[in-house]
């Protein structure tokens, strides 16, 4: 059903993020991978969704999938704030270091407080190379740090900047995740 997402069983994505306590009345790692995101959308649980998602995908898929989340705010990113969006499409596109480390400088200049800031974040900890000064000896990040990159980059920008399309925002980021999941480009290019 979800050619992109690489796991059997919601009991290998759960134990990976912290579930809300009301996600861990309506799913369990009993149900399929389609049932807890149908579940959890349902319940109107998108912050759960959102990491359950971010956690299913590949790295370069869940990276894309809060790139087509952001770009969807893209009228209100500062221009370093769209730099850092430019920069994670180019390193989905085609990954190299030179583009993590580049990350890696806007996600600081930023000062990880708004979703381009964590989007950039989760590409400098993608799991490709140290998360330390290229100088030091290897240092790779923790797995999945980059899922948890994502999802915040994608419940950061749902709220912040303030505005009232909330709902729609999770909506659009859910029908954008199942297309990536299925094959597809979540509507972006």
């Amino acid at each position: 059903m979800y050619k992109k997402i690489p796991y059997q069983s919601s009991s290998q994505i759960i134990p990976r993020f912290q579930a809300s306590e009301e996600a861990k009345e309506c799913i369990n790692d009993e149900l399929p991978i389609d049932q807890v995101i149908v579940s959890l959308q349902k319940s109107e649980l998108y912050n759960d969704l959102v990491q359950f998602l971010a956690h299913a995908l590949p790295v370069r898929e869940s990276i894309w999938w809060a790139l087509c989340c952001l770009y969807s705010r893209n009228d209100v990113w500062n221009d370093t704030q769209k730099m850092a969006l430019d920069t994670t499409k180019y390193w989905a596109l085609s990954p190299s270091e030179e583009l993590r480390r580049k990350s890696e400088l806007l996600a600081n200049r930023l000062e990880l407080n708004c979703g381009p800031s964590w989007v950039s974040q989760a590409v400098f900890w993608n799991g490709s190379g140290s998360i330390v000064a290229p100088d030091l000896p290897t240092v790779l990040p923790d797995p999945y740090l980059y899922a948890k990159a994502v999802a915040g980059a994608i419940n950061h920008a749902a709220a912040l900047p303030v505005w009232d399309q909330t709902s729609t925002y999770y909506e659009n980021a859910v029908i954008a995740a199942i297309d990536i999941a299925q094959g597809g480009n979540g509507g972006l290019i």
